[in-house]
């Protein structure tokens, strides 16, 4: 199960079911895929295919979308272990 967090512009921010506890999101659009930190800042964990200006993209949505990515992280995985 992979539940969304937000899609905007054909940019699809998912989370997997059974990863790793480190806040997380993942990003699809088409081939192109990353993983973006959100702690204990925002960053980079891997880039596929995307190129800087849509990474910057990326950031810049996950920043203005913080709290409703963290609202639906926290419902997702509350009380999952």
């Amino acid at each position: 199960m992979s539940p969304r967090a937000i899609l905007i512009d054909g940019y699809d921010f998912f989370f997997y079911s059974r990863e790793e506890n480190r806040k997380h999101i993942h990003i699809e659009k088409g081939d192109n895929e990353a993983k973006i930190w959100l702690e204990p800042i925002i960053e980079v964990a891997y880039n596929h295919g995307f190129t800087t200006k849509e990474i910057g993209f990326i950031l810049q949505t996950i920043k203005e979308y913080e709290q409703v990515i963290n609202d639906k992280w926290n419902t997702h995985f509350s009380g999952k272990k």
